[in-house]
């Protein structure tokens, strides 16, 4: 029994492990997030699609400044450094080539025919920007499919980003 318990921990030890990270953060070298004793949030409006949910990105920008406030930094409207949250939906067409296609009933000899479908990628960035010098200190992005458990229209997907962006500024 100790045996089974120990490969069972290890399986789920490396399962956990190897889980990768579906964010990709940058920031100038000098940056350093607790030099900053206050922050702003702003959501950019300005080239929102209509497909975008407007409840959703407020939800994730709520969870965002609960985060930060944890670490120590209050929120002030007037603040000189700003994450600015910006998303975006994007279509790209894929295609499935079908070739000799079998099924129970017959064979498909159309060598060239395709199952072409259309795929929504929602991107999310978040820049944190300082206003007195007009520059971007750190930036992180994030790709999902419409209908992904990655999706931040779900609770628990939203506070996972929040996290890893938490996590970032270690």
């Amino acid at each position: 029994m100790k045996k089974i318990t120990t490969i069972f921990s290890l399986v789920v030890l490396i399962g956990c492990s190897t889980t990768q990270s579906n964010i990709k953060t940058d920031s100038i070298e000098t940056f350093n997030l607790g030099n900053y004793n206050e922050f702003n949030i702003k959501i950019n409006n300005a080239n929102m699609s209509a497909e975008v949910n407007p409840i959703v990105l407020e939800r994730f920008k709520e969870n965002l400044k609960t985060a930060i406030e944890e670490r120590g930094l209050k929120y002030n409207s007037d603040s000189k450094i700003v994450f600015d949250i910006n998303f975006t939906t994007k279509e790209t067409v894929e295609s499935d080539p079908l070739n000799f296609y079998y099924s129970r009933y017959y064979y498909d000899y159309y060598r060239y025919r395709d199952d072409i479908y259309n795929v929504t990628q929602n991107i999310l960035r978040v820049n944190l920007r300082n206003l007195e010098d007009d520059k971007t200190l750190w930036t992180v992005v994030t790709v999902w499919r419409d209908g992904s458990n990655r999706s931040i229209s779900y609770d628990d997907a939203s506070n996972m980003l929040v996290d890893e962006i938490m996590i970032s500024f270690l």
